[in-house]
């Protein structure tokens, strides 16, 4: 039987908004044979926060142009769709993203500055580990958190027991979230994703992305989006914020990676990332 704090949690997830439809438009759209940078340009202007977004990509610094763009038909060339199939899916919880987490003491922006982080190391962990599609992971990787948005405030009522649990029994965070909460962010964000209709192996990478080897499909998706969370953190983020860096036991394995070869992946991860950023 669940409890109450969990049967509130579900409920938020239900209560959420649909993924809004000028963004399933556009998916739809470029999933259209022929479909041009021009068609999805003025699509993508009916919505001004995500023509927004759209243009911050184009202009930010990993996609190395040193000229600024104010055309959306030139920042959707300079994107490519698949990357904009990325942005699309996060859109409806940027701002959520770019607010502060108190119960998991993360300032304005941490959040969003830790998720892209950690999409730009999943995007090299998986051009390094040629992974099919580098693409998907940066996707997994910009999303992993995203129950956390739902979670906070339960973090923050639990805040000391949570910190007592992580200290005297050196348990991971998403452990101690399952143990006095009942959930843990990892399912939030998985139900979230289902709740938005993202593409299965996305909402798998999400949900295992701390526990790799239990996810039926996906699982090296996830086990890269584990490496590349720690990655992140131990760079980034040792001291700030409740954050989870243990590396999953059965990672190395499922990315057929020995001891010596996940601190090598990992330099180069974070070389390819310096050089995007």
């Amino acid at each position: 039987m669940l409890s109450e704090v969990v049967e509130e949690i579900l409920q938020s997830v239900e209560r959420l908004r649909p993924m809004p439809t000028s963004v399933t438009r556009i998916l739809k759209e470029l999933e259209s044979e022929g479909v041009g940078a021009g068609t999805i340009a003025e699509y993508v202007g009916l919505d001004q926060a995500l023509a927004a977004l759209v243009l911050q990509m184009a202009n930010s610094a990993s996609m190395g142009y040193a000229r600024t763009c104010s055309s959306l038909k030139e920042a959707v060339v300079r994107i490519g769709f698949k990357r904009l199939k990325s942005l699309l899916l996060v859109s409806p919880s940027v701002n959520s993203m770019k607010s502060s987490l108190r119960g998991y003491r993360l300032g304005a922006g941490d959040l969003w500055n830790h998720s892209l982080f950690t999409a730009m190391a999943a995007e090299s962990l998986a051009s390094i580990l040629n992974f099919e599609d580098p693409e998907q992971a940066y996707v997994a990787g910009l999303l992993h958190d995203l129950g956390k948005l739902l979670l906070d405030q339960y973090v923050l009522s639990d805040y000391g027991k949570i910190v007592e649990f992580i200290q005297h029994y050196r348990l991971p965070l998403s452990a101690v979230e399952e143990r006095l909460i009942g959930i843990d962010h990892a399912r939030v964000g998985a139900l979230i994703g289902e709740r938005w209709q993202f593409p299965p192996e996305l909402v798998s990478a999400i949900r295992y992305h701390h526990n790799p080897s239990a996810a039926r499909n996906g699982a090296r998706l996830a086990a890269i989006v584990n490496l590349a969370n720690v990655i992140v953190i131990r760079q980034y983020h040792a001291r700030s914020g409740l954050f989870d860096d243990s590396l999953h036991p059965e990672t190395p394995a499922i990315l057929n990676l020995d001891a010596g070869r996940v601190e090598a992946v990992s330099a180069r991860a974070l070389k390819r990332m310096e050089q995007m950023a």
